[in-house]
């Protein structure tokens, strides 16, 4: 019986090649869509749910009241860990890290040879970070950290420095001697690769001891924030985050000062919450709420269009098959039998779409990770998880797009079909209101709603890229630097300075909008500590506003002479301040400001010397905030470059060969600061939203062209005869084909009512989430509509005029 029931689907499925072809390609598409929805959600919703402690591990963070603005901060001072050890004997573990940070790493070999290797994403960590996370050990020693001579790696590195080895083999590698930054350390373990979706994953592990030996002023400063410095606390089992959240209250109180201790209140926050939280953020990003909405609602749109399809040419089916459902009731087939085998049709035509979609996923996957590697890795995996997944959806497609159509041709009188009289009225395509129009319109205005969404997006990306940052960014060419030796710096802007190409160049912590940043506060020296308001700190030189071209309002620009050396104790020093800093100080125009002396920290004395213009020295989702530039010779990261042309090959060959002769030791890594920007995380969010939303639109819109194509090769098929006749009376090709289209143009511009009102809403709510946005205009409606229009007209009109064109004689002669 099995074995009848799967020839006669088979027959029916080859026995209208074109509309299977349409329902399993666009049901292979959406339901790839689906998956790869699936994939994502799960990777995004699942941050860090592996750990063993993951539901008593919480992350301190802190709220900052600044007036009536209340500012949201996950990075906490460098000192916070110790002294939570020390008030709070009752959490079970207290680890700082301090992540994303870039190491060059050397390996000898047992030759004498030398490799050179870079990595982007290690982390400090203390001797109580694997008590607090679980991150699966290959080989290696029982206490980890605990010496400031020890590595530990991931296998991805371990495989990259010494070659790929089994798990038995990585033991072969404990107490090798690697260097990390021109320092010898002995590698104590190897790791299973750390999972991406984990806020604290990176390649390579160095002690915190390192980081403390460093940089012994950062790590007692209550008062300086570093945005990639995070402290995680485990809670006993018998101590609830909410006595914590109390207690907290006491411990700020007894180590910061008084008016500080006002403005700031720490909190616990849970770790399953990181990721998902925008007030704090995540440790590299924190996905939205909204995305994984926008995420779901796309999937459903395209899963929608696709099964708008299937019901449609369903529908069309039952005519052709009227008669075979008259002999099959003839012959005693009741109205359930009929409906279960029509149902299992769809079920099987969706299994093979669903073979079909596992591979398109793969491929969408796979092409996500290229185009976001540096974000995310999202891999398919076909476990008990994805499976359950594709069967619910079988079934959930089965029943939303084959349901009626087969209850439809269950219905079907036999007597009419046996005598051939089953008609269009009698599937509801001909009525005024009928369920064909009601598809079609959804079809429509789905499709025009992302359309909407899509152009909406693409021009607030385009309004990021090109809005003016108050700086030169285009002709800019960044280096990073491996050491702060400030005599290689001299030599080397001097030998850059010699290329015809270069017009100027600055030694600094980073460009004007970094991906990295240093905060302090400051206030005027005479005003009360609650005056104090938080700042960026930005380490430059005398060529940083000149190579930026960064606009001076009033007093002068940094000089050699105003170079310093942050320490515990510190000479008073000039600084430069933005616009949005002296108007926090109080000075109604920049002129008033030059000359003043600020309490910077509390402790240090800073003269202004400068006011520039605002610049963006943050990202466009948000407002300028108060910037803070002196000439500090504490921390200098990058070189920037004005060049008169930033791709000149030649020019940066020369530079690059300037570079080595300094540092031989070391890897180059040079980007244009256009590429920099886009590579550093600031617009992650929205652009993997216009890229979903692109994606979804085309996958939408080359659905419904599909399903409307053969739609409307049905209404050909069935109107022939009449088409005959008129084209016999006289009728033109055109008004054949206006026969065909001015239905569908009604159902366009109906769709494009209920879709503008729903998009202005749904974008408007979106980009009120952005400081700095772009105003919506009926423009981005109109090129909807027309849009619609256009696609609608191609596909219809390719079928009308096939029709129009055709010999009536061959479609009048069986009468």
């Amino acid at each position: 019986m099995i074995r009848n029931y799967l020839m006669t689907t088979y027959r029916s499925l080859a026995g209208s090649k074109i509309n299977s072809f349409i329902n399993i390609t666009g049901l292979a598409f959406s339901i790839a869509c689906c998956i790869f929805i699936y994939v994502f959600i799960k990777h995004e919703k699942t941050f860090d749910n592996f750990h063993s402690k993951a539901d008593r591990i919480q992350r301190i963070v802190f709220d900052n009241r600044d007036g009536e603005k209340l500012e949201f901060r996950g990075a906490t001072p460098f000192p916070v860990a110790r002294a939570l050890r020390n008030e709070f004997p009752q959490l079970e573990t207290v680890t700082q890290v301090y992540i994303h940070n870039e190491a060059l790493i050397v390996i000898e070999d047992e030759q004498g040879g030398r490799k050179i290797f870079e990595d982007n994403d290690m982390t400090y960590a203390d001797e109580y970070f694997f008590s607090t996370f679980d991150f699966k050990k290959l080989a290696g020693n029982a206490q980890l950290l605990q010496q400031p001579d020890e590595v530990v790696l991931t296998r991805r590195l371990a495989d990259k420095f010494f070659g790929t080895k089994d798990v038995a083999g990585y033991s072969s590698l404990i107490g090798k001697t690697i260097t990390v930054d021109k320092a010898s350390y002995r590698v104590s373990a190897i790791l299973e690769d750390m999972p991406r979706n984990s806020n604290i994953a990176c390649h390579m592990l160095l002690p915190f001891k390192v980081f403390e030996k460093k940089n012994p002023g950062m790590v007692q400063n209550w008062n300086d924030l570093w945005s990639e410095s995070y402290t995680f606390v485990t809670l006993s089992k018998n101590y609830s985050a909410a006595s914590f959240d109390k207690a907290l209250v006491n411990f700020k109180n007894k180590y910061l000062d008084a008016d500080k201790a006002k403005s700031h209140t720490y909190h616990p926050q849970p770790l399953l919450e990181v990721h998902g939280d925008e007030r704090y953020g995540g440790t590299y990003y924190a996905t939205p709420g909204v995305l994984i909405l926008a995420f779901i609602i796309m999937g459903v749109i395209v899963l929608l269009t696709s099964c708008i399809n299937f019901v449609n040419l369903a529908i069309v089916q039952s005519l052709k098959r009227a008669k075979e459902i008259g002999i099959r009731k003839t012959l005693g087939s009741g109205k359930s039998s009929i409906m279960l085998r029509f149902m299992g049709e769809t079920f099987v035509l969706i299994s093979i779409a669903s073979v079909i979609a596992i591979f398109l996923a793969h491929y969408f996957l796979n092409a996500f990770n290229e185009y976001l590697s540096f974000i995310v890795e999202l891999d398919l995996h076909i476990d008990g998880t994805i499976i359950l997944f594709l069967l619910a959806l079988a079934v959930l497609i089965t029943l939303a797009g084959g349901y009626y159509p087969a209850r439809l041709m269950a219905s079907i009188h036999p007597i009419q079909a046996l005598k051939h009289s089953i008609k269009a009225k009698h599937t509801g395509f001909t009525s005024r209101f009928s369920l064909r129009k009601f598809l079609v319109i959804t079809q429509f205005t789905v499709s025009q709603l992302l359309i909407i969404g899509t152009v909406v997006v693409a021009t607030q990306m385009k309004f990021f890229k090109n809005r003016d940052l108050g700086y030169e960014r285009d002709s800019i060419l960044t280096i990073q630097l491996p050491e702060n030796d400030r005599q290689k710096l001299n030599v080397f802007r001097n030998k850059l300075m010699n290329l015809p190409q270069v017009k100027d160049v600055s030694f600094n912590s980073g460009p004007p909008t970094s991906a990295s940043n240093g905060f302090t506060f400051m206030r005027k020296k005479e005003a009360a500590k609650s005056a104090n308001f938080d700042a960026e700190r930005k380490f430059v030189d005398d060529h940083y506003l000149s190579t930026f071209h960064i606009k001076l309002l009033a007093g002068r620009d940094l000089r050699e002479s105003d170079k310093v050396t942050l320490g515990d104790s510190v000479r008073p020093y000039n600084i430069l301040l933005n616009k949005k800093a002296t108007a926090a100080l109080g000075y109604k125009t920049a002129d008033e400001a030059i000359g003043q002396e600020i309490l910077v920290q509390e402790h240090e004395f800073a003269t202004i010397v400068g006011v520039t213009d605002d610049f963006f020295n943050v990202s466009l989702q948000q407002q300028v905030s108060p910037c803070l530039l002196f000439y500090g010779t504490n921390w200098v990261g990058t070189a920037n470059i004005n060049m008169s042309n930033v791709e000149s090959k030649a020019t940066l060959t020369r530079i690059e060969k300037e570079w080595q002769q300094l540092y031989p030791d070391d890897i180059y890594k040079a980007s244009t600061l256009n590429y920099y920007m886009e590579h550093k995380a600031f617009y992650v969010i929205e652009d993997i939203m216009y890229q979903g939303f692109k994606v979804f639109v085309v996958l939408s819109l080359l659905i419904g062209c599909m399903g409307l194509y053969g739609l409307v090769a049905f209404l050909a098929l069935q109107r022939q005869k009449e088409i005959g006749i008129r084209k016999v009376l006289g009728s033109s090709v055109n008004g054949i084909v206006y026969l065909f289209s001015k239905e569908f143009t009604w159902m366009v511009i109906i769709s494009f009512l209920i879709a503008a009102p729903l998009g202005y809403f749904a974008m408007k709510t979106w980009l009120q989430t952005f400081a700095n946005r772009i105003d919506l205009h009926a423009g981005f409606f109109v090129v909807s509509l027309l849009l619609s229009l256009l696609i609608a007209g191609l596909t219809v009109g390719f079928q009308a005029v096939k029709a129009a064109i055709a010999n009536p004689v061959k479609s009048l002669r069986s009468e």
